[in-house]
């Protein structure tokens, strides 16, 4: 194990400093990099070169926060490792969960205190959806009264819905299933009060999620669309947040933990 002792922590502090990059990203983003090599990848605008923010894989075995012994992975305000960190996201369980896809994310504070170096946690879980699959499902503020909204991930077919590849779409739920949560993120210690919505309850559809990892040489991952539109009415944090989840998504694409025979074996080993 890599000795990490000397290393200097984020600078949470000049994060929220920092104006953030995702408040000007474009509608339509995509990831590159040699996935293969599993150290980091580029979320990227219209192409390759339009690079805006590193994507820097973690193992878990470092305990460094904000994810401590988490697999996942960082999200830079910027191209370098030493750029402030925007946001992070990972296993829910700190260790080794082999079947467990729920995800924990961590965001910028919505209420920002430059003394503490806090940020707000969310969850995003995986739950049976329609025609005996899954979705993944997560709450977040949107708009300029930061209402909390529910919304969806489910899978979807090219030419399904509008889809332009096999993937994901996410639908923001009727307003029936808003769910009642206070304004604020949960904490750690609360996660496990989140509620899912119901199977397959239809939506208003605000993304889109499309796998390339085209051969041979495997570098563009997968495109994300957000529906015209969409990020200045649900907002930064909405954005951000729809930007994390995707990229969440991903890393259990490739890892086959997004099955519904997968979740379910996680969900019964976890007792869920």
């Amino acid at each position: 194990m890599a000795n990490h002792e000397n290393e200097a922590p984020p600078n949470y502090e000049e994060a929220l400093m920092t104006p953030p990059r995702y408040g000007s990203l474009p509608s339509t983003m995509n990831v590159h990099g040699q996935w293969t090599k599993w150290k980091s990848l580029n979320l990227c605008g219209a192409s390759a070169k339009d690079r805006l923010c590193l994507i820097e894989m973690q193992t878990g075995y470092s305990g460094k926060a904000p994810l401590g012994m988490r697999t996942g992975f960082l999200l830079r305000n910027g191209m370098s490792s030493k750029d402030p960190l925007l946001a992070a996201a990972g296993d829910e369980s700190q260790g080794l969960h082999a079947f467990n896809p729920d995800g924990i994310v961590f965001l910028p504070p919505l209420d920002p205190d430059p003394k503490s170096d806090r940020m707000d946690t969310e969850v995003m879980r995986a739950g049976p959806g329609a025609n005996n699959d899954i979705t993944f499902h997560f709450s977040i503020e949107v708009g300029e009264k930061q209402r909390r909204e529910e919304f969806s991930w489910r899978k979807v077919k090219k030419g399904d819905d509008g889809a332009k590849r096999n993937g994901f779409k996410l639908v923001r739920l009727s307003s029936g299933q808003q769910t009642s949560q206070p304004n604020g993120s949960s904490s750690v210690q609360n996660l496990g009060s989140f509620s899912p919505p119901l199977p397959g309850k239809d939506g208003e559809t605000v993304a889109f999620l499309g796998w390339v990892m085209a051969f041979p040489s495997m570098t563009h991952a997968f495109t994300l669309e957000l529906v015209d539109g969409q990020s200045g009415a649900l907002g930064a944090r909405w954005t951000l947040m729809v930007i994390v989840t995707a990229i969440r998504l991903y890393t259990l694409h490739v890892k086959g933990k997004t099955s519904k025979f997968v979740v379910d074996m996680g969900k019964k080993n976890l007792g869920k």
